[in-house]
């Protein structure tokens, strides 16, 4: 009787130390090792626990024992349905299919939990049977509304049983109740998505919004408006959420709101100091007095543009700047060299080979502004360069000798 003690105690000593081997082994998916620990557990202590263990590993490694293992668990320990689980999931992977069905209706008659009735979900989806997987899946759904079982009844309607309005309304009802969860909105977008459905895909993008406030989603979304020509949503998204705020400015500079536009790059300015947010107050200064350009303006905008030019090499700013100076008589030769500059970043840009004409007609080399302009053709469509060709065309017949 003293030694039957003295080995149960030595074998928990060993059982405690084992455990944890085997457990460390799971963790780092040593699959292999960890079940031979606990094949040896059984062996020495007969709990179910490890015999449930051994099963499930062998099963998962699909060795060639699993079956005999949770056989012989199923015999042993009928109240345990793990074992009976892990049968019907052996039977799939050996396609016996029909064996399988049996095995886990009888589970199911047990207990209809939302596992048993899952996993009916899926043979039955091995086996093409949709309507009845669908059923199976649904009556899981209607006990816990997970995402998983959510996708599962989503992509048997979509994509095998043609029910697209049905997986929408799923899905749309998820994300209206429990949120866009980790895949439901973004499988709503790809149906959306397919479907060229904007409206759906802007609706979708504000839920996911919601949850993940990132410029990314915000800048699909203002996409997406702008594309329907939601000119006013898009403003007011990105006025109201404060995001993006690049986006905003190059819509109320297309708008012509163009104190908005300054307001929010000197605002940006003054935060970060980035000198593009300068050189477009330069341009919003300059749109917004078109009429009333007077020295005092016209030495402020050029002040900003002098700033950025010196820095920058952005043939945007370099061009603008350039034909300010042109156009307005301040100082032509270095207009023409700004914009010269330009052009050697974008040499076909047709709108700083216009500036570059110009300049070159208030020097009166009216004969190299028209070579320069003739390649516009008779396709312009800007009133402004259709001037600028007019009065080079005059300057032409003017010096002509009669």
């Amino acid at each position: 009787m003293l030694l039957l003690k003295r080995q149960q105690k030595k074998v928990f000593e060993e059982e405690d130390n084992l455990i944890l081997q085997a457990l460390d082994y799971q963790q780092n998916g040593d699959y292999v090792n960890a079940r031979k620990i606990y094949h040896t557990l059984y062996e020495q202590s007969q709990k179910k626990v490890y015999l449930t263990e051994d099963a499930g590993l062998a099963f998962v490694l699909g060795d060639p024992d699993a079956r005999d293992l949770i056989l012989q668990g199923i015999q042993k320990y009928p109240e345990e349905k793990n074992f009976n689980r892990l049968l019907v999931g052996q039977l799939v992977k050996e396609k016996r299919y029909e064996e399988a069905e049996k095995e886990i209706l009888k589970l199911i008659e047990y207990d209809k939990t939302v596992q048993h009735l899952s996993i009916a979900g899926n043979l039955y989806l091995q086996m093409k049977e949709y309507d009845l997987a669908l059923k199976y899946f649904e009556s899981a759904y209607k006990q816990e509304q997970s995402e998983d079982l959510l996708l599962n009844i989503v992509e048997l309607l979509y994509r095998f049983l043609g029910r697209k309005d049905d997986a929408v309304a799923y899905l749309e009802t998820y994300a209206n109740v429990e949120g866009c969860g980790e895949h439901a909105c973004f499988k709503l977008i790809e149906i959306y998505g397919r479907d060229r459905n904007v409206q759906g895909l802007i609706a979708t993008y504000k839920k996911l919004y919601k949850e993940q406030p990132t410029d990314e989603i915000a800048k699909k979304i203002v996409e997406l408006m702008l594309y329907t020509k939601d000119i006013k949503g898009a403003t007011h998204f990105l006025e109201k959420t404060g995001l993006n705020q690049d986006m905003l400015i190059q819509i109320y500079a297309t708008q012509k709101k163009f104190t908005e536009a300054y307001a929010l790059a000197e605002k940006l300015y003054e935060e970060s100091k980035n000198l593009d947010y300068l050189g477009k107050m330069a341009i919003y200064e300059y749109e917004l007095n078109k009429t009333k350009l007077t020295p005092e303006i016209l030495q402020s905008i050029s002040k900003k543009f002098e700033e950025v030019t010196g820095l920058l090499k952005d043939s945007v700013y370099m061009n603008y700047y350039g034909y300010l100076l042109i156009d307005h008589d301040i100082d032509v030769p270095k207009g023409i060299r700004l914009v010269q500059d330009a052009l050697a970043l974008e040499p076909n840009s047709p709108y700083y080979l216009d500036s570059l004409a110009w300049g070159l007609f208030k020097q009166g080399k009216c004969e190299e502004a028209y070579a320069i302009m003739k390649y516009f053709g008779d396709n312009v469509i800007e009133e402004e360069v259709n001037a600028h060709i007019e009065a080079i065309k005059k300057c032409l017949k003017e010096k002509k000798p009669q």
